[in-house]
């Protein structure tokens, strides 16, 4: 059964540079407290018990304010004790909710008491405005696509390219800057942003209007005209972080012992199998019957990363017992995000990112699934995103004056980054970087050893400690520790 779709109703309207805001007032409402009220679903979750909701309506084209509105959801978690200041968090994709905040919510708000953390849903993902019918939450499937919704999705999409195109990562940018300036209130302010929520934190630097004490980059995207970190070589970024794992393996001689030959001769021979199709036996084992996405995926979180070794021998010697094996060992250590998809409307939008990809953060966007698979030969850990890529076509937008554009007045900058992020990698950060400080930004990098991407939800003592100093201030160490129960036993 659905759980409540939360409902906000529209008393009054407020205007307020160029955003407009709709909501039911609250008992003698002041500043930002007039969008909120609270929300539907907070008795269904304890950690949103507390949370307020809003509603906001904002220019489809901010350039152009008389040619349409959509809906932006905000959820706010008031501030623990006095108030100091707010945090903006932007989540990935693009194509992920803000809801993907929500089961760690708890542990960040007891990190910084004295902030209001608001969390919006990207336009086009969530309860927010979406790029078709089909992904809306009253839809038969809710906010994911399924079965029969796909065709009409995706011809309402072509069908209406003036408004998919509007779905850009400007525009969301200008959104933020305009929620911020509506309903954020006075004190610090400061953004938050994983991998996606990155680039979209450093295009709305490029626009802004509000000011910001401060941006905080987890995961940082590489720069929009890097064509070796860019999401075509996003195979090629699994496969050079999980030959560190490997590397790791082979100096360990308890570990390499247990390959014939090391561990690099058992590997390269069983990608060279998988690549001349002499294991077709692993199709049945593996989840997706890909062996190689398979290994990529188990890069995505320190105690699957740590079964890598597991895995290969199970497939060299006896892979009847993998399907055991990852549903008892493997799928436990993504609990964690699992855990996301009991809140309703969680469901990730594969057009957006689609439209986002192919028009900006792909650098190949013409790339076909044969070009694919040619390019991931001897490639030992992939990622099905390169092949997916190839198969979602959406009528792009075009590059506006802010794409590759030299960045300039940038606020303070903190990047919390791991060094076997296998999605963003650490030297397309550190490239990222370097395009900041060219133009006098003030970034400070803090690497976060053995971590996989989205930092927060490993080393949450790390970032802790790395945010206390940064909004204080103070010097930051410049490399931390997973959490200690993260870490490989």
């Amino acid at each position: 059964m659905r759980l409540p779709q939360l409902f906000l109703s529209s008393a009054f309207t407020l205007f307020a540079a160029g955003c407009a805001t709709t909501s039911a007032p609250m008992p003698a409402p002041t500043g930002e407290e007039m969008a909120f009220e609270r929300c539907e679903d907070a008795g269904a979750f304890a950690e949103l018990s507390d949370s307020l909701c809003a509603m906001i309506a904002a220019p489809f084209h901010p350039e152009t304010p008389n040619a349409g509105s959509l809906d932006l959801f905000v959820r706010k978690f008031p501030a623990q004790g006095d108030r100091v200041g707010e945090i903006w968090m932007l989540a990935g994709g693009p194509g992920e909710t803000g809801q993907s905040y929500y089961t760690e919510i708890d542990n960040f708000r007891a990190a910084f008491p004295g902030y209001d953390v608001f969390i919006p849903d990207h336009r086009g993902t969530g309860r927010s405005s979406r790029l078709c019918a089909g992904e809306t939450p009253d839809s038969p499937a809710g906010t994911a696509l399924a079965g029969q919704e796909f065709g009409p999705c995706f011809g309402e999409i072509w069908e209406n390219s003036d408004r998919t195109t509007a779905f850009s990562m400007t525009n969301a940018a200008h959104d933020l800057d305009c929620l911020i300036d509506e309903v954020g209130g006075e004190g610090r302010r400061y953004v938050y942003g994983v991998s996606y929520g990155t680039g979209l934190a450093m295009r709305f630097t490029q626009l802004r209007t509000v000011s910001v004490d401060g941006v905080v980059l987890d995961s940082l995207v590489p720069a929009l005209d890097d064509d070796t970190h860019d999401l075509s070589r996003r195979s090629h970024i699994y496969d050079a972080v999980g030959r560190e794992v490997i590397a790791r393996c082979a100096a360990d001689s308890v570990c390499d012992a247990r390959f014939e030959g090391g561990v690099d001769t058992a590997f390269n021979q069983l990608i060279a199998e998988i690549d001349a199709g002499e294991r077709p036996d692993l199709q049945d084992y593996v989840p997706g019957g890909n062996l190689k996405h398979a290994l990529g995926m188990m890069l995505d979180t320190p105690e699957s990363r740590a079964l890598i070794a597991d895995a290969l021998v199970l497939a060299i010697e006896t892979p009847d017992a993998l399907p055991a094996f990852f549903e008892t060992e493997v799928t436990p250590a993504f609990d964690r995000f699992a855990a996301v998809q009991a809140y309703p409307d969680t469901a990730f939008s594969i057009t957006l990112a689609g439209l986002i990809g192919e028009s900006e953060t792909n650098r190949r966007p013409d790339m076909t699934a044969e070009d694919v698979a040619q390019e991931e030969t001897g490639l030992g850990f992939t990622s099905s995103l390169t092949t997916v890529q190839t198969f979602t076509q959406m009528p792009l937008y075009e590059r506006d004056a802010y794409f590759n554009a030299p960045y300039e007045n940038l606020p303070p900058i903190l990047v919390l980054h791991g060094d076997l992020d296998p999605k963003t990698h650490i030297d397309g950060a550190r490239r990222h970087i370097e395009d900041m400080r060219e133009a006098g930004g003030e970034v400070e990098l803090v690497v976060v050893e053995d971590a996989p991407h989205a930092v927060w939800f490993f080393a949450q003592t790390c970032v802790q400690h790395s945010l206390d100093a940064f909004f204080n201030d103070q010097s930051l160490a410049a490399s931390c520790s997973l959490d200690q129960a993260m870490r490989p036993s």
